[in-house]
């Protein structure tokens, strides 16, 4: 239930009574005023500001108090008031970002990196390069010194310092270049969840180079995932950490607004949301703990594969998913490889046999961007704002039209 709070910029989640703190005091202010606003008092997210969420604040204002609410594979503490921000990361690595001229705080079992770092690796796009976009500042790209070849197209800045040779590339996700990780001289190489990156780490630890790892695409929600803009603006200082909290918070404010609007709806479209492999010739899903998924559900739509446990993808014969796809009321098609697909003709062409699904004939057919994985995490708002269009397109101004990063394909 915490993944429904709501949360404004300038208060934390349950702080009711603007004071700075959440505890019993807020509990009796909400009580004693639910007139407050609807983003700070309609806690349950259920449209309204009554004895309900009187009662939600008080079961769990102790755990608003927790840094990190959404993301299930990384921990925070930040202490910037004492000089610094302790952190540890998806398989355990502990890490003191301290400020210039803070005291080490002497926590043991830390790794102590003084912030903001100047010189850092990265093997994937998000969070580290993600959130040096969202933050847009020459110092936080001018620290990049090794990435990942194929991701500098994802980052225009980024990808001017790789072709002047100012950002060395580094390998690939799946095979690192360590002559090359070496001469970029890092203070600190992040690393995904994927089993090659276990060698990777190990390597590292060998050439006395320090291994950070970091499970974004594990989260089961989206806020989850979006909530490692702050760990990675924390190795960028206590400044940038503070205007990422602020992204944040205003994210968060977003998604609540656009589950009180869905919370609206009269019926639950069945939803399908899958990628084709071209090279099995069938689709691929994701379980009903993947983020995507519980954006259909949350959103009012009922995904079709809420069956499928876990939040992996999932690749299922072809005979099985025409099955259950082709009379699914809203089917969203995720392109990541080949070209990109935004009109009938392209997708058709891409595969005839879409041309029978009920969504295709109802209009209610449509395909990501081919950089939606990218801009899931610049601009989460917007993608949010496109699943709750897509699935309850009525209760929205302007309905299915204009996406942000899908395309409705018209038949």
């Amino acid at each position: 239930m915490l993944a429904l709070l709501p949360s404004t910029s300038a208060q934390k989640i349950g702080d009711v009574n603007g004071d700075g703190n959440i505890n019993i005091a807020d509990v009796v202010y909400l009580f004693k005023n639910r007139n407050v606003p609807i983003d700070v008092g309609d806690l349950n997210c259920d449209g309204n500001v009554n004895v309900a969420d009187v009662v939600y604040l008080f079961r769990n204002y102790d755990k608003f108090r927790s840094p990190v609410v959404f993301a299930e594979n990384f921990e925070m503490e930040p202490k910037w008031d004492e000089g610094y921000s302790y952190v540890v990361d998806s398989t355990g690595n502990k890490f003191v970002l301290l400020k210039e001229g803070a005291s080490d705080p002497k926590i043991s079992g830390t790794t102590v990196l003084s912030v903001p770092l100047t010189r850092i690796s990265t093997i994937f796009y998000a969070p580290l390069m993600s959130t040096a976009d969202i933050l847009d500042k020459d110092e936080i790209y001018d620290s990049f010194k090794g990435i990942t070849n194929s991701y500098a197209k994802y980052s225009s800045k980024i990808e001017t310092r790789y072709n002047q040779g100012e950002i060395l590339g580094i390998g690939s996700a799946s095979a690192m270049d360590y002559d090359k990780v070496v001469a970029s001289n890092p203070d600190i190489v992040f690393l995904g969840e994927w089993v090659q990156h276990d060698d990777m780490e190990n390597k590292l630890k060998e050439l006395n180079i320090l291994p950070s790892r970091v499970f974004t695409y594990q989260e089961p929600t989206f806020m989850g995932r979006t909530e490692w803009t702050k760990f990675a603006a924390a190795f960028f200082g206590e400044e940038n950490s503070d205007e990422i909290e602020d992204y944040f918070q205003d994210t968060w404010r977003k998604r609540n607004e656009l589950l009180r609007t869905t919370s609206k709806a009269n019926d639950y479209p069945t939803v399908v949301s899958f990628s084709w492999s071209t090279a099995r010739n069938t689709a691929t899903v994701q379980g009903a703990q993947n983020y995507n998924s519980r954006m259909v559900n949350e959103f009012g739509g009922e995904y079709v594969f809420n069956d499928i446990p876990g939040s992996s993808s999932n690749t299922i014969d072809k005979e099985t998913f025409y099955e259950r796809a082709m009379t699914a009321d809203v089917v969203i098609m995720r392109v990541f490889t080949g070209n990109e697909i935004k009109t009938k003709e392209e997708l058709l062409a891409f595969n005839p046999d879409f041309a029978n699904f009920k969504a295709y004939q109802n209009g209610r057919f449509y395909t990501s961007n081919r950089d939606y994985f990218i801009q899931e995490m610049k601009d989460p708002k917007r993608y949010m704002e496109d699943f709750a269009r897509m699935v309850q397109p009525t209760l929205f101004s302007g309905g299915d039209s204009n996406l942000a990063h899908h395309n409705k394909i018209q038949p």
